[in-house]
């Protein structure tokens, strides 16, 4: 093809319009000083907004941007890291979208075609930055504020943003959000081996979930039919079963071992049958799972961190309590916690007294709701009980002198000796807190073979409480296995105060992990579902942090 000088250049210049699209015509101190305006702007207003979205992260953006002179933050692979590191804020159960604005597509969109002004610029940088901190807020101290589902929480992790910001902000500068991300999750591995298992229940989700099991009887080793190879397939999807089965449809003892695996990580009773309660485990849909995993690792997010040295847990819903040292459980025993109607609070406190042959004042609730009610009806109810009606000042009433069907409220102390009747037994472990809540010995020591254990009224017995106070009175003064027997024998209450008190956590949380396993728990509150309607709802600070 021949082509003169004229229409070479007329077809250069064509595609250089394509192709070339030249440069804005704005300087770096255009843009900077946009960015200067905006952070002001953000600064005077009570919910300043770009692009419809609320600028939440005032104090870090002004921050921010002074430490760079106003200069952008964001270049283009900066930008690219940032949003794969919010990509993959759903392997900790986090939803992208609550971080990467639609608009900054559209923003990044222009700039890839170089047509961004000065103003857009500054707009694109700030949402960055919005986003950026919005996620690393989330990961550091959660997305759902449990001071609004729970008003006895009491253990959210402190923002202690003065402190933080400036280590946050020069590692920013230097590019490394991968490397700020990590930092703010718990450092843990049970919360590090939670997030595996949330990937490991969306892979079972993307292949299909996992085969019904039909209901029907019981099925035992032994047994054999269609309803025994829906059981081993089930189990084999999530590795409770990993054997090969000359016959899919006979009750193996493989099988039987298996079921028993499946058992122990759902809190049922370990026997190697499938009953109703192990095949309705088992016909959990993945997607509750994966959503009970999420809520956990969310739980995590709200006091896990500062719990890296030594501490007490009272896991509410695995009805155990732990003793942690370094990340590790040292020791361990069963518990049972309140009922539905008396449910155990979640909150935190220091374990600093032990009361052995301790008395037991009935609390408020109970009076009301069991004492009172019971004295209408019968008079001599304390008395056939053993228990002692005392005044605020100590002085003992005979229940026989009190007229009961005039009181509404009651005006008097009800106390239960010391003794191997005491409902709490012979040993408790004070940790002074609002709601009288203790852990404690029990004289119904039969439910500790119960799989579920909801027997209180909301303090938490523990099956083995003279070995616990043994290891919490270890190396002070002379107190040993023998002196401990003996002041229990003596009948006589003692009051002793630790030299070293100890952190106490009452927890609630429905799926862990523990030595590599993931567990999942009966939500026997029904909790999981308002933590999951808030971990879906839009972004939004905490109640302190606003």
């Amino acid at each position: 093809m021949n082509l003169n000088f004229r229409n070479y250049r007329a077809i250069i210049a064509i595609l250089m319009a394509v192709y070339f699209v030249p440069a804005p015509a704005f300087s770096s101190a255009d843009v900077s000083g946009e960015i200067q305006l905006r952070i002001e702007q953000i600064g005077n207003a009570a919910d300043y907004r770009i692009a419809k979205h609320s600028m939440h992260g005032k104090v870090f953006l002004a921050d921010l941007y002074q430490a760079n002179n106003f200069k952008p933050v964001w270049d283009d692979g900066l930008a690219e890291v940032l949003g794969d590191e919010i990509q993959n804020l759903s392997y900790d159960g986090l939803d992208p979208a609550d971080y990467w604005f639609p608009s900054l597509d559209a923003l990044l969109g222009k700039k890839q075609n170089r047509s961004l002004d000065a103003a857009q610029q500054a707009e694109l940088d700030l949402l960055l930055s919005e986003a950026f901190v919005r996620a690393y807020y989330n990961l550091l101290v959660g997305k759902v504020d449990p001071e609004r589902l729970d008003e006895n929480f009491n253990f959210p992790r402190p923002l202690n943003a003065e402190k933080r910001r400036p280590a946050v902000i020069a590692m920013l500068l230097q590019g490394r959000v991968a490397d700020i991300f990590a930092r703010a999750r718990p450092p843990e591995h049970a919360h590090r081996r939670l997030k595996e298992a949330l990937a490991e229940y969306r892979a079972y989700a993307e292949a299909g979930g996992w085969p019904t099991v039909q209901t029907g009887a019981t099925l035992k080793p032994g047994d054999s039919g269609k309803r025994v190879a829906q059981l081993r397939a089930r189990l084999s999807v999530t590795g409770d079963y990993t054997g090969k089965a000359d016959d899919p449809n006979l009750f193996d003892a493989d099988l039987e071992q298996a079921v028993k695996r499946f058992q122990e990580r759902h809190g049922l009773d370990i026997d190697g049958t499938a009953g109703p309660a192990t095949l309705e485990a088992m016909n959990v849909p993945v997607q509750q799972r994966i959503d009970q995993l999420r809520v956990n690792l969310e739980r995590q997010r709200w006091f896990m961190h500062e719990n890296h040295d030594e501490y007490i847990v009272a896991d509410i819903a695995g009805f155990n309590v732990y003793w942690i040292r370094n990340s590790e459980i040292i020791w361990s025993t069963r518990a049972q916690v309140g009922k539905d109607y008396s449910q155990t609070p979640v909150f935190k406190d220091m374990l600093r007294t032990i009361v052995f042959n301790p008395t037991w004042t009935i609390p408020p609730g109970i009076m009301a709701r069991s004492i009172l009610p019971n004295l209408k009806k019968d008079p001599d109810y304390l008395g056939k009980k053993g228990y002692l009606l005392l005044t605020h000042d100590g002085k003992e009433i005979d229940p026989l002198s009190v007229d009961w069907s005039k009181i509404d409220k009651m005006p008097y102390i009800v106390r239960q000796p010391a003794g191997p009747n005491n409902a709490l037994g012979m040993v408790k472990f004070l940790f002074p807190n609002k709601h009288l809540v203790y852990l404690h010995d029990t004289n119904h020591r039969e439910h500790f073979a119960d799989a579920s254990r909801s027997f209180s009224s909301g303090c938490v017995r523990i099956e083995h409480p003279f070995d616990f106070a043994e290891r919490l009175l270890a190396g002070q003064e002379d107190w040993d296995r023998n002196k401990i027997d003996a002041t229990v024998k003596s009948g006589e209450t003692k009051w002793v105060t630790l030299d070293q008190p100890i952190r106490i956590i009452i927890a609630y949380s429905t799926a862990a992990a523990r030595n590599g396993m993931v567990y999942f728990k009966h939500d026997i509150y029904n909790r999981d579902a308002s933590v999951l309607k808030a971990l879906d709802a839009p972004f939004m600070l905490r109640r302190q942090d606003g």
